[in-house]
């Protein structure tokens, strides 16, 4: 398939106006009706997630013609819908909340992620906070940006701390092997923190900004990290499963955790004193 070049720009808009059409307008005002639990009490699914969802997806889909539409709502209810991410030609990841639990109880620390795959790899991405009106964005091979709210755009470098006692991050252990999980958290006290925002587009913006440095997830659903994913690699960093595979968007969620890192050396310290120490 001829190789298309995406409109940065037009997505990043299509995604401002899908929060501040579908989703601010609910925002600590949602009514009981208007929460719904999927698989389990902390996997909530919302009006606005729906509604989200509903207006990116021919939206994104007219802009590369023959695209296909992942979206992390639809494929809730039909799961053969992430196989089009193993079919070749280009498919639209869309989490049209993320952070969902966090925005159903009225926390500003949600998201909105889209990255556009081709072949199963993610070649553009794109992360918005619609509270504080910031939009990170990466195509593969030109770096990663951040656009302001005021519209000013800086390029993306992720500082790299000089040991792994000063890294802080994320380990989200709450999914997947539970031995590995407590094996993690018996040997954080060898870095500088632990800060969980129970939001990976968050967790990703703040790696992004250099106020975490690593990221730890049991469950990588592909919404919910290939943008982040793309992001981080263009910024300098790395988002390398444990196997030692890069992080692909046509992966199965659970073949090994994925940790998302400000460099190789940091990435390697983790690896070596945490996880498998």
């Amino acid at each position: 398939m001829t190789a298309v070049k995406v409109d940065m720009e037009a997505v990043r808009l299509l995604m401002e106006e899908a929060a501040r059409t579908t989703i601010l307008p609910h925002f600590r005002k949602l009514k009981s009706g208007d929460i719904d639990q999927k698989a389990g009490p902390h996997d909530v699914v919302t009006v606005a997630d729906k509604a989200s969802e509903d207006f990116l997806t021919p939206r994104l889909r007219a802009l590369v013609p023959g695209s296909t539409v992942v979206g992390e709502e639809a494929s809730s209810v039909d799961e053969s819908i992430m196989d089009a991410l193993r079919r070749p030609g280009y498919a639209w990841l869309i989490d049209p909340i993320d952070g969902t639990a966090n925005f159903a109880v009225g926390s500003a620390l949600f998201a909105v992620m889209v990255a556009l795959v081709k072949d199963g790899d993610a070649v553009a991405s794109w992360i918005y906070d619609p509270i504080r009106g910031i939009c990170a964005m990466a195509e593969t091979g030109s770096g990663a940006v951040m656009r302001e709210a005021d519209g000013s755009m800086r390029r993306l470098s992720m500082p790299k701390p000089p040991s792994l006692a000063h890294l802080s991050g994320a380990p989200n252990l709450r999914y997947g092997d539970r031995d590995f999980a407590a094996r993690i958290a018996y040997r954080m006290d060898k870095t500088a923190g632990v800060m969980i925002l129970r939001c990976a587009g968050q967790e990703y913006l703040a790696m992004l900004d250099g106020h975490f440095h690593y990221a730890v997830y049991n469950r990588a659903m592909p919404w919910d990290h290939t943008a982040g994913c793309l992001l981080m690699t263009e910024a300098g960093g790395i988002a390398r499963r444990l196997d030692g595979s890069l992080y692909r968007a046509a992966d199965k969620p659970f073949i090994s955790p994925l940790v998302a890192a400000c460099g190789e050396d940091q990435w390697n310290w983790l690896k070596k004193d945490i996880f498998d120490a």
